[in-house]
């Protein structure tokens, strides 16, 4: 191995490079040396900073950059990082030394002051950092030195139920939506209080996948719809939870329950009773795919063709009945709506649209080639009756 093979190998991939002499052999001094004299071809300082056997003139020399990853690769050389931990060194040198995995408690009690908040917050971003750091860094007076704890993987529980605390709005919320949560932390702020901050405290907490079900009850009490609103987005909750938001639910919870896929009749049954007279939510139920077959023949007795048009386009199979007394009573545009839709292709159904329908809901039958076969030979009469050629053919087909 020359000078020139091992430049152009690192010219070639200097990470490759790094890995694979890291990994399988140490170079010689005398080739880092005459290495070093190439110190401006792109590549060669971070070589250098990464081997463990490079000449401590060298590395001194390399301490002078201003490449962060050649600065971070020196941190994690002990006789580099001492120097580069010190007050009087670079803000970029104590950055990198903020940010090594070789950091000890003495070198971190010389960063945990550093009057450069980017370096406070490299080093409560350090898992090499213990409990005491930890601590100190938890009463920094800046939030983004507090909060940067948050991410630190190896971040003590107490910390974290502290910063759950934290006067810091950004602090608060942020410490009550990490991965890893105390429970005393989750149900504490679960409960309904009168302090300041208890909406986005809870509205924090409602969208965790993670929510003991005590806290979820708690939740679920809470006076604020915001609340209401994030569970029924975020969590999965017993029928009767899902009632009491009924009961108690301002307009926009009940809206929200009524997107939600599982809608359980007697579920159904409340909104109506309780919000039936208002026109968005009886909309939202004549539209909804698991209507039941009560519910539905109460929206169709209502005088509302909107309503009347949703309940004849609901693709629900339960809705027999509904359907039904929409084809004998309903306009001929629910009608329409009904031919529309696959649900509706019974002989009864299909027999009640003929009888109750006019000329132009007759020819929507014929051009959706609908069957009629089977139909009553009153309901055949009409459609012979019909002008359309198209239609009369309907009463001569034979029944499958």
């Amino acid at each position: 191995m020359t000078k020139e093979d091992l430049l152009q190998r690192i010219r070639e991939n200097t990470d490759a490079a790094i890995a694979f002499y890291q990994r399988n052999a140490n170079l010689e001094i005398g080739i880092l040396r005459e290495l070093s004299k190439d110190i401006s071809v792109p590549g060669v300082p971070l070589f250098l900073a990464s081997m463990q056997n490079t000449p401590s003139r060298v590395l001194e020399e390399l301490e002078a950059s201003d490449d962060m990853r050649v600065l971070e690769r020196l941190a994690l050389n002990p006789n580099c990082l001492a120097r580069m931990a010190l007050p009087g060194a670079r803000v970029c040198a104590r950055l990198a030394a903020a940010k090594s995995r070789r950091l000890n408690e003495k070198l971190a009690d010389k960063l945990v002051d550093d009057p450069e908040v980017e370096v406070r917050v490299a080093l409560a971003m350090n898992p090499a950092i213990n409990p005491r750091t930890q601590y100190r860094l938890s009463l920094d007076k800046v939030p983004f030195v507090r909060l940067a704890l948050l991410d630190n993987r190896k971040c003590d529980e107490e910390f974290k139920d502290a910063l759950a605390d934290d006067i810091d709005t950004i602090v608060h919320l942020a410490a009550l939506t990490i991965p890893r949560l105390s429970v005393k932390s989750m149900e504490n702020w679960a409960l309904d209080t009168d302090e300041y901050g208890e909406e986005a405290a809870q509205l924090a907490l409602s969208t965790r996948v993670d929510l003991t079900q005590n806290a979820l009850e708690r939740l679920s009490k809470s006076r604020h719809p915001s609340v209401m609103l994030s569970l029924l987005e975020h969590q999965r909750m017993d029928e009767d939870v899902v009632d009491g938001f009924v009961e108690r639910g301002d307009s926009q919870t009940t809206l929200a329950i009524l997107r939600r896929r599982e809608l359980p009749e007697p579920t159904q049954q409340l909104v109506w009773g309780l919000h039936g007279s208002r026109k968005d939510v009886r909309k939202a139920l004549a539209s909804h795919p698991a209507l039941a077959d009560s519910v539905g023949l109460e929206l169709a007795a209502t005088k509302d063709a909107e309503i009347h048009n949703a309940l004849a386009a609901n693709p629900s199979p339960t809705l027999k009945e509904t359907h039904l007394k929409l084809a004998r009573s309903a306009s001929d545009t629910a009608r329409k709506y009904l031919l529309a839709n696959p649900q509706c292709r019974s002989d009864e159904i299909i027999g009640e649209i003929v009888l109750h329908g006019d000329h132009v809901v007759l020819s929507h039958l014929a051009a959706r080639k609908i069957p009629c076969g089977r139909l009553s030979e009153r309901a055949r009469l009409k459609l012979s009756e019909n002008p359309l050629p198209s239609v009369q053919a309907l009463a001569s087909q034979a029944a499958e």
